[in-house]
C-alpha cells in the first residue's frame, strides 16, 4: 500500500490488490460413462493484495488446488474472470502466459517430479531465464546464485543433481527456481504437506522472510488448517467447489464460524490429550453423515450436526457478518449464540 493511501484513504482499493478472482467457474468434461462432468469450482470470489498471503483450505476434493491452476493458466475457466494487476488473464494465451511468468510463479508439492533428474541444480534454475527472458549467461548465474542464497543454499549447490538432496532441500530449490524469475505473485499448492513436522516449519519461516525480503504475494494451498494460519493474513475455506467462510486469519483459525472449518480445525492435532480427545469427538460428530434428503441445498448439510430443513432446501449465501468475515451457514447467529451462552 502506498503512503498516500494508507494516510488518506483516497485512492481507490483496487490499487492494493494484485490478483482478482470474480464468480470462478471450473468444469472439468467427462462422458456419462464416468459419471458426466465435474464442477470443481463454482462461484469463487477473492482477492489477494500486494503483499498479502491468502490461505486456501479444504479436504482432498474442495477445489483449492483447481483455483490455483486457473489463476497459472493450467485449466481454462468456464466461468468468472481471473484479474492480475488489473489485466484480465482469464483467457491468456499461451504467449501472454510466458510474459506472465516473469510475475507469477508457483512451488508445488512435489519438487523432485518437476525436475530432470539429468540436469544440474543451476540448469534447472537457469532454464526459465534463458528460454522466457533470453538473458546473458553472466546474469543467469547471479540470479541463480542469489536465489539459491536466499533459499539457504550454498553456491555449490548450482553443480549437483536434484538426486543429491533431501526432500527438504529439493523444496528449497523449488522456490528457489520461482524466486530466480522475481516473481511478485507465488502460487504454493500444498508446498510443505510432503515435509516433516521440523522440515514443515523451515520451509514455512522461508517463505515467510522471503514475503518481507521480497515483498512477494502469495496464495497459499493446504488441507492443513494450522499450517494455513501460520502463514496466511486471509484464509478462504473451501468445501464441494464453494466458500463457505472468509476472513482474517486468526479469526477464522481460533473462531471459525462454519461447522466444517471447525471440523477441519478438530481435525489438527494437538499435545494436550484432553483437548486431543475433545477434538477427536467433535470432529467424529462432525463428519459422521447424516440421512441425505436431497433438495439441492447446502453442500454440507449430510455431514452437519447443525443442520435443519432449510439447509437441505436452500443454498446459503456467503454473507458478510460484521463487515471483517464472512460466513455461508444458515444457523450461524444461533450456533454462535448457542456457544457464547
Amino acid at each position: 500500500m502506498t503512503e498516500q493511501s494508507a494516510v488518506t484513504g483516497l485512492l481507490p482499493a483496487t490499487d492494493t490488490e494484485l490478483l482478482r478472482v470474480r464468480g470462478l467457474d471450473v468444469t472439468y468434461r467427462r462422458s456419462r460413462l464416468r459419471g458426466g462432468d465435474v464442477n470443481a469450482v463454482r462461484g469463487v470470489d477473492l482477492t489477494v493484495g500486494r503483499g498479502e498471503t491468502v490461505g486456501l483450505v479444504g479436504e482432498s476434493g474442495s477445489g483449492k488446488s483447481t483455483i490455483g491452476s486457473a489463476v497459472l493458466g493450467l485449466v481454462p475457466a468456464t466461468g468468472g474472470t481471473v484479474e492480475f494487476d488489473g489485466a484480465d488473464i482469464t483467457h491468456s494465451t499461451r504467449a501472454d502466459r510466458r510474459s506472465l511468468a516473469r510475475r507469477m510463479q508457483v512451488v508445488f508439492q512435489d519438487p523432485y517430479g518437476s525436475m530432470n533428474p539429468a540436469h544440474t541444480v543451476g540448469d534447472t534454475l537457469g532454464e526459465a531465464l534463458r528460454y522466457n527472458l533470453g538473458l546473458p549467461a553472466d546474469e543467469i548465474r547471479a540470479r541463480v546464485l542469489r536465489a539459491l542464497d536466499d533459499v539457504g543454499l550454498p553456491p555449490g549447490a548450482a553443480h549437483r543433481y536434484p538426486a543429491a538432496f533431501s526432500g527438504g532441500q529439493r523444496q528449497r530449490i523449488a522456490i528457489a527456481r520461482a524466486l530466480v524469475m522475481e516473481p511478485d505473485f507465488v502460487v504454493c499448492d500444498e508446498a510443505v504437506s510432503a515435509l516433516d513436522l521440523s522440515v514443515q516449519a523451515q520451509v514455512l519461516n522461508l517463505l515467510a522472510r522471503l514475503k518481507q525480503t521480497r515483498g512477494l504475494s502469495y496464495l497459499f494451498i493446504s488441507h492443513d488448517l494450522a499450517v494455513v494460519r501460520y502463514l496466511s493474513d486471509t484464509i478462504v475455506v473451501l468445501y464441494a467447489g464453494r466458500v463457505v467462510e472468509r476472513g482474517p486469519a486468526a479469526r477464522v483459525a481460533e473462531a471459525p464460524a462454519h461447522p466444517y472449518t471447525r471440523a477441519l480445525l478438530a481435525a489438527a492435532p494437538v499435545p494436550d490429550p484432553v483437548v486431543q480427545r475433545r477434538r477427536q469427538a467433535q470432529r467424529l460428530r462432525i463428519t459422521a453423515p447424516s440421512a441425505d434428503r436431497g433438495g439441492g441445498g447446502c453442500a454440507f448439510a449430510r455431514r452437519c450436526p447443525f443442520a435443519q430443513d432449510i439447509c437441505w432446501t436452500t443454498p446459503p449465501e456467503l454473507t458478510d457478518r460484521d463487515g471483517v468475515a464472512a460466513v455461508a451457514c444458515h444457523r450461524y447467529d444461533e450456533i454462535a449464540a448457542g456457544q457464547q451462552a
